[in-house]
């Protein structure tokens, strides 16, 4: 199970957790904090009349305060919802209770988002923000979402892949569909040997630096993701391989050789073999793959390679399989 994987059913115990818990202390909360953030993006803090503040482009409203408008925003990576600020801004709210903030596309409000410290045994759904630890620096705000899905696989919409949004980042030129990944092909050798073809995508005409499995090799890859899923809705069970992930050194460091870079508009595919996958049942499956990149690793200043930039964020896939 990689580390993401742990973060994500809060448990605290594991050592990655401690680790990066350690670096990022508990801060001021609640109003303070928001009112300190409004004076470092330039918001009035003693009118609070939206109108004032919240223009027709992406914006964050906190009650009646709009902490950041699209004059904040560098740009809003779509693949892994990742809304990058501006040099001079910054995103620091990490209320050890919690909280939420709402998303404004052209002036309407289009969802409300949970402030969750990553601990908690709250489990949200919808659109939520993490903190304590949070998983990426303070130039970025990760947007992510809870999905429950019923018994029978069927799940709520995202809020977030409103057309509406989409249309309020176009506007500005703040929008980029960022990195997506497929899985092409699910094939079995044996019961426990399982081979997936994975196809990734760059949607933008920027260059990135993504994590190559290639290169880090399957222990040290599957640190960053849990790899190959095979999951029964219905049943509530998933089946998984048993590769031993391998911990960078430093923990919380990252290596140019880990990157290869993939340019605009292109594809590229990889193959990757489980030789130790779980024996599944026969029966219909939903295969999951969560592509990862690097996150609270990279400094902005790092951000910027000589050839492209290096993605943060995930690619998540699903397919439906049979299994025979």
């Amino acid at each position: 199970m990689s580390v993401y994987e742990k973060f994500r059913i809060y448990d605290a115990t594991t050592p990655e957790f401690m680790r990066l818990a350690e670096k990022q202390p508990m801060k001021p909360t609640s109003a303070i904090l928001f009112l300190l953030l409004a004076v470092l993006t330039g918001c009035e803090t003693t009118d609070f009349d939206l109108k004032g503040n919240l223009t027709d482009g992406f914006c964050i409203v906190s009650g009646e305060q709009v902490v950041f408008n699209h004059h904040d925003i560098d740009y809003y990576d779509y693949s892994s919802h990742l809304v990058y600020l501006k040099d001079n801004r910054t995103f620091d709210f990490e209320s050890p209770t919690g909280g939420s903030f709402s998303i404004f596309a052209d002036r309407e409000e289009m969802y409300k988002v949970a402030i969750v410290p990553a601990y908690s045994s709250y489990m949200p759904s919808g659109p939520v923000v993490f903190t304590h630890p949070k998983f990426y620096n303070d130039f970025i705000i990760a947007i992510g979402f809870v999905q429950i899905y019923d018994t029978l696989g069927n799940f709520k919409p995202d809020p977030r892949e409103d057309e509406k949004i989409v249309r309020a980042l176009k506007k500005y030129g703040q929008f980029r569909m960022g990195l997506s990944m497929e899985i092409k092909s699910v094939s079995y050798q044996s019961a426990n040997n399982v081979k997936v073809e994975l196809q990734l995508k760059n949607n933008d005409n920027t260059n990135y630096y993504f994590l190559d499995p290639v290169k880090m090799g399957d222990g040290l890859f599957h640190y960053f993701t849990n790899g190959l899923t095979i999951r029964d809705i219905k049943g509530l069970k998933y089946y998984t391989h048993h590769i031993k992930s391998v911990q960078p050194q430093p923990w919380n460091g990252w290596e140019s050789d880990w990157l290869s870079l993939i340019r605009g508009n292109e594809t590229k595919t990889f193959t990757l073999t489980y030789t130790d996958f779980d024996a599944v049942p026969s029966g219909n499956y939903k295969a999951t793959f969560q592509f990862p990149g690097l996150a609270y690793q990279v400094n902005k200043e790092d951000l910027d390679q000589e050839n492209g930039r290096i993605w943060l964020g995930s690619a998540d896939a699903v397919k439906d399989v049979v299994i025979r």
